[in-house]
């Protein structure tokens, strides 16, 4: 079963199209809700490669203080974490991205996975190699989403130095009605609440 998971309505339209190319079942799943457009009809995008997202400098325009790459197009710029995002929750690992970088000097990778099946394992095993601290965000039961990241990265990394991982998404309880926007802080998944869980692994008080 291949799987995507666009982050906005203009991702879809590519992942949609990508699909119909997939010899197979193939299923797309993306927010009942409003989503934010963080990408556009240039960005790049190919099927099973993730995406490197990275804040550059505060712009009047948010979609426009992002640079996006294709991973396998991406080299190393030493940063200090590195986001695993999906679907919605790209675009508030963007937000803490920001946040981070400003309030904090933390440079953020945000790798946007927009392919969960086939998976761009090369694009995980670089960042535990390269970076090291690794936070995956998912807007749904914590660790469906990062349980698979995880899986790639202990089947594939070799550990030549220190790597630290933690899991942001909905912690094992029922399910409640609301507001998309008052759930997503209800559950902790907002950008604010992803910035102290990334803070966590610096110790930053």
């Amino acid at each position: 079963m291949t799987l995507e998971i666009p982050c906005d309505s203009v991702e879809t339209g590519k992942s949609t199209f990508a699909i119909t190319k997939v010899d197979g079942p193939a299923y797309i799943r993306y927010g009942r809700e409003a989503t934010p457009v963080v990408t556009r009809p240039d960005t790049p995008f190919e099927f099973g490669v993730a995406n490197i997202i990275r804040f550059r400098k505060v712009q009047p325009v948010f979609i426009d203080a992002f640079e996006v790459f294709l991973c396998n197009k991406y080299k190393n710029e030493n940063e200090d974490l590195c986001i695993v995002a999906c679907g919605p929750m790209v675009a508030e690992a963007m937000r803490a991205a920001w946040i981070l970088k400003q309030e904090y000097s933390i440079e953020t990778r945000i790798i946007n996975i927009h392919t969960i099946k086939p998976i761009d394992e090369d694009c995980l095993l670089k960042a535990a190699e390269e970076i090291g601290k690794i936070l995956t965000v998912e807007e749904q039961q914590v660790g469906g989403f990062g349980n698979i990241v995880a899986g790639v990265i202990a089947q594939g990394k070799r550990f030549s130095k220190s790597f630290v991982m933690d899991m942001v998404g909905i912690n094992d309880h029922f399910g409640e009605s609301g507001a998309p926007w008052d759930l997503m802080k209800a559950f902790g998944l907002c950008a604010e609440q992803v910035t102290v869980r990334a803070k966590k692994l610096f110790d930053i008080k």
